[in-house]
């Protein structure tokens, strides 16, 4: 579906005659899963491919194996609702490290100690973050996987290739500070689909003059659905994804509702 907003995506979806086929297959369910560190993304596909014996099986939004939390996976049909998560708000809770940078911005990559560190304290630090909230143009990290030309750029990063990472509009709602105790900052931050909390890591270390990398990650929410709702990924089993299954026309209907339409 090739849409430019929510309210045209749900539109198109409430109106379009494949809803029909979408509720009426009884595989179609969307499962929240917490997916944990070091585990890539796809490993969920499998997992929930072996166990539910189905071949079609998507998420929403992937998480780096640096991260860890929650999942939208979707089976059958019900792939088809997946595009939907992309308009809603993601939460995040970040561990920020200053005094240190990486060029991958977090701890995978190499990792130089910045020398005569400045502390601050938490006033000087509110400052700088409030200039993160609202709208702005982010740029991707260069160890990411988005594209330039049809190639990820993480892979023309490893070829040695001179790259200007594209920037995209994202939008931050909120960051709340959950502990700080310089050089670690223990943030949770409210966003837009597509913001990278690695960059911002990044550029609040830019702002501040001392660098800073993203130390852990994970992801609490997206819309209303939460990882405390969410099934570990080494509990699933038939069980658990049938006890905690939300069926294809429960979403619908919740997009109706979502976007008032």
């Amino acid at each position: 579906m090739h849409v430019k907003t929510p309210q045209e995506f749900v539109s198109k979806l409430l109106t379009d005659a494949k809803r029909v086929s979408i509720i009426s297959d009884p595989q179609a369910n969307i499962y929240l899963i917490d997916k944990p560190k070091s585990a890539n993304s796809f490993r969920a596909v499998s997992v929930l491919r072996k166990v539910l014996d189905i071949k079609r099986i998507g998420f929403s939004g992937t998480l780096d194996p640096l991260a860890s939390g929650l999942l939208i996976m979707a089976a059958g049909r019900a792939t088809r609702l997946l595009d939907w998560f992309h308009f809603l708000p993601k939460v995040y809770q970040a561990d920020i490290i200053f005094g240190q940078t990486s060029d991958t911005y977090d701890l995978e990559g190499r990792i130089s100690i910045k020398k005569d560190v400045e502390e601050f304290d938490k006033k000087f630090l509110d400052q700088q973050l409030r200039k993160f909230i609202g709208r702005q143009n982010q740029q991707a990290p260069i160890y990411s996987a988005k594209k330039v030309a049809g190639q990820k750029l993480h892979v023309l990063a490893r070829q040695g290739k001179k790259i200007n990472p594209p920037s995209k509009e994202v939008k931050i709602y909120g960051i709340n500070i959950i502990d700080f105790s310089f050089p670690k900052l223990k943030i949770r931050v409210s966003c837009s689909a597509g913001t990278y909390i690695r960059s911002l890591a990044h550029d609040l270390g830019q702002t501040t003059k001392q660098g800073a990398l993203l130390g852990d990650l994970r992801r609490t929410a997206i819309g209303n659905f939460k990882v405390d709702q969410a099934i570990p990924l080494d509990k699933v089993d038939q069980k658990t994804l049938a006890k905690q299954a939300i069926t294809a026309e429960e979403i619908i209907a919740s997009l109706n509702q979502h976007f008032d339409l």
